[in-house]
């Protein structure tokens, strides 16, 4: 799910800057970016928390997660980490779900990834 969670995030990146289109046959139609709403938000206060678009900053974070999550079964990963990076996940994803309400978008693909990361760390606590 964290890959998927990256996918996502590397599909709006590379959407925002125009490297790729946003009908994609891998993107479910519930998610595709088809207008400029959504893209808008990485120019907001809430697109850019390190300075760079988190979208971009997500690509790469959500596939390190996916790494942590793997190394645990493997024993190459203490289980603690991938636990930390999952209360990081949801922290920002609070924060970045009540930028979408304040801006008022409903960025599909936005939800899917935080929906997804709260999936997986439910799937780590219980």
């Amino acid at each position: 799910m964290a890959l998927a969670g990256g996918a996502f995030s590397f599909y709006f990146y590379g959407v925002y800057i125009g490297w790729i289109t946003y009908r994609q046959w891998w993107v479910p139609r519930f998610c595709e970016l088809d207008s400029d709403q959504c893209i808008s938000i990485v120019d907001s206060n809430y697109g850019r928390i390190v300075g760079i678009p988190n979208a971009l900053v997500g690509s790469f974070f959500l596939l390190c997660y996916a790494y942590a999550l793997l190394g645990v079964p493997l024993e190459l990963m203490e289980k603690s980490i991938p636990l930390y990076m999952g209360w990081f996940t949801v922290l920002v994803g609070v924060y970045l779900i009540y930028g979408l309400i304040r801006l008022k978008i409903a960025c599909p693909v936005c939800i899917t990834v935080h929906v997804l990361n709260g999936i997986i760390f439910l799937l780590q606590i219980i």
